[in-house]
């Protein structure tokens, strides 16, 4: 298992870069695509604030400058990266007990959150393709699939 998230981990940050990557080309990228791709990042460092007890607080729904997006991209994926390669295959079945934006408590198989944060992402930077598409050509790519074939 721990092999299998390292791995998603990859894909993610290979994804993400891309996006910000075509983000960065453009004069004016739409700010839904901007704010999207930062809400994946914040996304990221809540959910590492919640399972490492890390001090790092962003709100979710945070615009970031697209100038800080790829230092935030790297930053996150080093702090997951070091986090899962230093746990034992066991804790990926640790339950994580944690609040929401809401307010509200639930508790999650880290593995399991793991496996959230890589589809929340995807779904994300499906959006985010959307909304580039009237201004960029060709669109970045992103599929697991490619990332395998790299």
């Amino acid at each position: 298992m721990k092999a299998y998230h390292i791995r998603l981990l990859q894909y993610e940050y290979w994804a993400n870069s891309r996006i910000i990557e075509a983000l960065e080309k453009l004069d004016k990228p739409p700010e839904r695509a901007v704010l999207l791709t930062s809400h994946i990042l914040n996304a990221q460092m809540v959910w590492f604030t919640r399972i490492a007890n890390d001090h790092l607080v962003v709100g979710i729904w945070d615009l970031l400058p697209v100038s800080w997006l790829k230092e935030t991209a790297d930053l996150s994926y080093h702090k997951w990266d070091s986090y899962v390669r230093d746990l034992d295959e066991a804790e990926f079945g640790k339950i994580i007990k944690y609040q929401n934006t809401k307010g509200e408590y639930f508790e999650t198989p880290l593995g399991e959150i793991l496996t959230h944060l890589s589809h929340h992402a995807a779904y994300h930077r499906g959006q985010i393709i959307d909304a580039l598409k009237p201004v960029l050509s060709p669109l970045p790519t992103t599929d697991y699939i490619l990332w395998l074939r790299e």
